[in-house]
């Protein structure tokens, strides 16, 4: 896979991960978030956020 490919898809992943972020923020302050959902959530924001950093190409 190509440097442009590889950076396009990683900052596509980090870019989805920032919408969860997004909507898991919005449920709390509406009240509407259960605790252990929004605990998921974050670590499979955090997850694939560092996976994205790791297979960003190296020559960028």
């Amino acid at each position: 896979m190509d440097a442009k490919r590889r950076l396009r898809r990683a900052l596509n992943a980090i870019n989805d991960s920032i919408s969860t972020l997004r909507k898991t923020r919005l449920k709390i302050e509406n009240g509407r978030a259960d605790i252990s959902r929004v605990l998921n959530e974050l670590e499979d924001a955090e997850t694939n956020i560092r996976r994205a950093i790791r297979e960003l190409p190296d020559d960028i």
